[in-house]
């Protein structure tokens, strides 16, 4: 029966095991006559092989004299285990907190159009009103200034959307601001308003002039 032929991974992890067993230090004339043996290549692999293990760091390698001696201590492996542990560490900790950044970005741009579509909504409340009023106003001339009590209420309510709606404009100027001092790009924070806010929005003057009357 012909002998197993093992892939390149399963024979460096045979080479691997060979220096931990050991633990000595080898020449490459050393291991070129041994390692056929034990992973079951040609002694003309064993320096490409022996190369392969030193780019991963998973032997050491070091010229001493005039030639190359090679080991693979269990303690230095412990180290290069735990250097890649706390490397892997640091990167894990350095996504979660460009994550958590990324997270406060989108709470504060749904915050904002949330804020926005409010603002618009009572934008549309108020046209209601004030056509409403209108064609009170026009009724009430006809029947000669009649029910002065329903005038009154309209007027309230009028008022009361005014102040509403000017709270929600401070509120987006407000978030217009912060959004450009966390991104550091005025102009980009402004397409995004204009994008958003639609024609509410004039790029350099901000949320335009509301135009109430009453």
């Amino acid at each position: 029966m012909p002998p197993k032929i093992l892939p390149p991974a399963a024979k460096q992890s045979k080479i691997l095991d060979f220096f931990r067993t050991t633990t000595s230090v080898y020449t490459l004339r050393e291991l070129e006559k041994c390692l056929p043996g034990v992973a079951g290549i040609n002694g003309m692999q064993v320096k490409e092989y022996l190369q392969a293990l030193s780019d991963e760091n998973l032997i050491r390698v070091e010229k001493i004299g005039s030639g190359n001696w090679y080991w693979c201590f269990v303690s230095e492996e412990r180290k290069r285990r735990e250097g890649v542990l706390k490397g892997l560490k640091n990167e894990k900790g350095g996504l979660e907190e460009r994550i958590v950044a990324l997270e406060g970005e989108v709470e504060v741009e749904e915050g904002r159009r949330g804020v926005d579509g409010e603002r618009k909504e009572l934008l549309e409340r108020y046209r209601v009103l004030v056509e409403e009023k209108e064609g009170l106003d026009g009724e009430l001339k006809g029947f000669g200034g009649c029910d002065p009590g329903e005038m009154r209420r309209m007027e309230r309510e009028i008022v009361r959307m005014r102040e509403e709606t000017g709270r929600w404009t401070d509120n987006v100027e407000a978030l217009e601001s912060f959004i450009g001092g966390l991104t550091g790009d005025r102009g980009a924070t402004q397409e995004l308003m204009e994008r958003c806010c639609g024609e509410e929005y004039v790029v350099g003057e901000g949320l335009r002039e509301l135009g109430f009357e009453g």
